[in-house]
């Protein structure tokens, strides 16, 4: 692909993949991802019932919604590639050489055109992510090329122009397009009624395997309409409001589990919930607080207390993104519960979950693979590394260096001040610190019974420093050493 990378990509079938790093033109990566944030940023999801909240006005273009891969297409007039916002570059694919020869046909000088691959034979509605993903990363056979197709949606400039209107922009890609077969336009109407938008979303997503419907607009905005989804999680912890709404639930942290048994961090979820049910379910919850080495944190910065794994809920969502705005993989912490305690293994991809709502507690359900594992979300969404265990690399355990507790008796309650000093001996992974302070502070006069205070540090001395800082703080005024 000379001119627009410096050296061979890897090939397969005549099919390339290489990285945006060997483009001649390193920019364009960065125009990838700044293109993705800036239609994340502007795009407003909506579910069907949630129409209403759309102005009226004449002229939107509804477009159906690809189960695929992004791809921003570059052409130089002569040679094209495709990049997307993680910096994996594609060329010599069927669809995408079609491209090219239609835009030399249509004496098109340059363009960068946004697209989506996805699977030509859309009749079952199963995996459909996964099949276009799978392919694009190591196809088996050359006839599997053949399967995917380029839907263009938007061009991102022309012939050195940029900031098209959306009359424009489909003008242009219906008079370079609409004699393909592999690449074509996004099917998609012209309409002023907002009925008439989810009449589309019935026949595409509902009847069809379309994604679901993006509305465009050039003075309303931009929309996206997709069914929520339902998911069976496991709560492991949960926060308590504060102030007028102590004792009551402010947001749950859940988890799903993966095929090894262990318990991945999926999302927060604080919005569904009645007042009664807050209540409720912090008393439920505060039987089951049980310790943990791993400390997770609320949009408030409030420490989750963790649960012993058991209690099933189920919850809607609007989206589930596998990919961050700028690309590569959403990373999340997988825990391992021991019948005693939570311990982190390794952050590991999952996704983002969109506008998470509680519907209701499944007591039917309990939290293991087969109620509330990955595979639910890997079936929707392509998800890396779903197979993998994540006691695949084994990590040398941690090695407690200091320990001090203290106590204390005021008005007949007992106080415990517990402060730890360890060495991960996992510093090798950047996922980890090389030592941990970790004082926990529990007064059961307080509001807030329980504090919790880390800290992180690259060497021992700089750790020993902060544990005889934490002590020389707290250990004093009456606090009398434990055995």
């Amino acid at each position: 692909m000379k001119g627009l990378v410096t050296k061979e990509s890897k090939c397969k079938f005549g099919y390339c993949v290489g990285k945006a790093t060997d483009l001649t033109d390193p920019g364009l990566w960065a125009r990838a991802q700044e293109y993705r944030r800036r239609m994340s940023g502007s795009m407003r999801l909506i579910s069907p019932q949630e129409i209403s909240r759309v102005a009226k006005a004449r002229g939107f273009y509804a477009t159906r919604k690809y189960n695929g891969e992004f791809a921003m297409v570059v052409f130089d007039g002569k040679n094209i590639i495709s990049v997307n916002p993680g910096g994996t570059t594609r060329y010599g694919l069927p669809c995408v050489d079609e491209a090219a020869k239609l835009l030399v046909k249509a004496k098109v000088k340059s363009c960068i055109i946004a697209a989506e691959y996805y699977m030509l034979d859309e009749s079952s509605k199963a995996n459909l992510v996964q099949q276009v993903v799978g392919t694009l990363r190591s196809p088996k056979k050359k006839e599997q090329l053949d399967e995917i197709g380029l839907a263009v949606f938007d061009v991102i400039e022309a012939d050195g122009k940029s900031e098209l209107a959306a009359e424009n922009v489909f003008d242009l890609l219906s008079k370079w397009f609409d004699k393909g077969k592999k690449v074509h336009v996004v099917e998609h109407h012209v309409t002023d009624d907002l009925d008439k938008v989810l009449k589309l979303f019935t026949e595409w997503a509902v009847e069809g395997n379309a994604e679901g419907i993006v509305l465009r607009h050039d003075n309303v905005g931009l929309y996206k309409i997709k069914t929520r989804h339902d998911l069976d999680v496991a709560v492991i912890g949960y926060s308590e409001g504060s102030d007028e709404r102590k004792g009551m639930l402010h947001d749950l942290l859940v988890a799903v589990v993966r095929d090894d048994g262990t318990f991945q961090e999926l999302t927060r979820v604080g919005g569904g919930f009645s007042d009664d049910e807050r209540r409720e379910l912090v008393k439920k919850f505060k039987k089951r607080i049980v310790p943990s080495e791993y400390v997770a944190v609320n949009n408030d910065f409030v420490a989750y207390e963790m649960i012993e794994p058991g209690p099933v809920i189920e919850i809607s969502c609007l989206d589930m993104i596998e990919e961050r705005v700028r690309g590569g993989p959403v990373n999340r912490m997988v825990l391992e519960w021991d019948g005693k305690r939570y311990s982190a293994l390794r952050r590991m991809p999952l996704v983002s979950i969109i506008s998470p709502q509680f519907i209701r507690l499944r007591d039917d359900k309990e939290a293991s693979k087969g109620d509330t594992g990955i595979r639910q979300i890997a079936e929707r969404t392509a998800v890396e590394d779903v197979d993998r265990p994540a006691r695949a690399d084994e990590m040398p355990p941690s090695q407690i260096i200091e320990r001090s507790v203290y106590t204390k008796t005021m008005k007949e309650n007992l106080m415990v001040r517990k402060l730890l000093l360890w060495k991960t001996n996992k510093e090798e992974d950047p996922e980890f610190p090389a030592y941990v302070v970790y004082l926990t502070d529990f007064s059961p006069n307080r509001a807030k019974p329980l504090v919790r205070d880390i800290k992180v540090a690259g060497s021992e001395r700089s750790a020993k420093k902060m544990f005889d800082e934490f002590a020389a703080k707290n250990f004093i005024g009456g606090w009398e050493k434990a055995d």
